[in-house]
């Protein structure tokens, strides 16, 4: 029987000595036998550094920490060095503070192999898969990540959507080379790595979204990233439409983004993918209020879930003349 192919683990760590042993031991137990995880610490302070070189003498051969660097203050920039260096055919991304299902690995390499044998492993490929909610204790929350934030896997297939909401959780993600080598391409002004991952995948490749939980997701104190607490009552409404100054930052960040991806790969996208770009661009222009309403409508753009539609909506229709980035 041949050996699989290797999948390397990518995990970003910093001041992460909480949770971190849980973490390692849950991706060196996966039923993926060909695996080996690619470590990198962002200037930690605690005991992150210890753990990580703890791991590499135990197993040599399975555990890798690169050198220490100047750090880079951001989860994303830290994988995205870790991108760089990874030499695999197929990688993952790792948070420090989750635990791994023991058939993540082997059941998205499945999907991968499905998706290479279909289209070819010269096309950039991404396959994603959603998460169950825990506490700190592991204990459920949501049975669904997917479900209570109510997010349809399925907008990775629609680019328009795509640009304002992401739906790839980066810890449940596979790259192929393709992918990884088009990524190391990622700007400043990208978002977060898994949001222009995405965006890559729906714009120049393929992807495939699996409906089971691969990862338990960790909520804490110290999460950078995590599931937002919602009832989808009126008050919460309420107080979402509170935050439209957080959210407009938001929105400035997703223009900024779509602007540098159209800089980056606008030459390599579809015309039509150009144009949705342009199109979503021309809602944060200063244009009147109903025009950057019926864009975001007309072209696909509205986020998923009611509440966050209409946030959508106030948000627009608040922003003043001149508020925006529009260059």
């Amino acid at each position: 029987m041949s050996v699989p192919s290797e999948v390397e683990v990518l995990l970003a760590t910093f001041a992460g000595e909480r949770f971190l042993r849980e973490q390692i031991d849950s991706i060196l137990a996966q039923d993926y036998e060909n695996l080996r995880v690619l470590a990198r610490d962002d200037g930690s302070s605690d005991g992150t550094v210890e753990i990580l070189r703890e791991y590499e003498e135990r197993f040599p051969a399975r555990f890798r920490l690169m050198p220490p660097g100047p750090p880079t203050g951001s989860a994303k920039d830290n994988f995205l060095l870790l991108l760089g260096a990874s030499t695999a055919e197929h990688v993952c991304f790792s948070d420090q503070d989750d635990v791994w299902l023991p058939d993540k690995v082997s059941g998205t390499k499945q999907a991968m192999d499905r998706l290479e044998s279909r289209w070819g492993a010269d096309l950039p490929l991404l396959v994603f898969t959603d998460l169950r909610v825990v506490d700190d204790r592991l204990r459920t929350l949501q049975e669904s990540f997917w479900k209570y934030e109510q997010l349809d896997p399925g907008r990775i297939d629609r680019f328009a959507g795509l640009l304002g909401q992401n739906v790839v959780t980066g810890c449940t993600a596979m790259l192929n080379r393709r992918l990884v080598d088009l990524s190391l391409r990622m700007p400043e002004d990208a978002v977060m790595h898994d949001q222009w991952i995405a965006l890559l995948a729906s714009a120049l490749g393929r992807t495939s979204a699996i409906r089971r939980q691969t990862v338990l997701y960790r909520q804490h104190d110290r999460n950078v990233v995590g599931s937002e607490q919602r009832t989808g009552s009126l008050p919460e409404f309420v107080e979402r439409v509170r935050k439209t100054d957080v959210r407009l930052i938001n929105w400035s960040m997703s223009q900024r983004q779509a602007r540098a991806f159209l800089r980056v790969h606008g030459t390599e996208i579809p015309m039509k993918t150009r144009e949705t770009i342009l199109s979503y661009l021309a809602c944060g222009t200063d244009r009147p209020r109903l025009a950057r309403v019926y864009g975001v409508i007309r072209h696909g753009f509205l986020r998923d879930g009611l509440l966050r539609k209409l946030s959508m909506i106030v948000d627009l229709w608040m922003m003043k003349i001149g508020e925006d980035e529009s260059g």
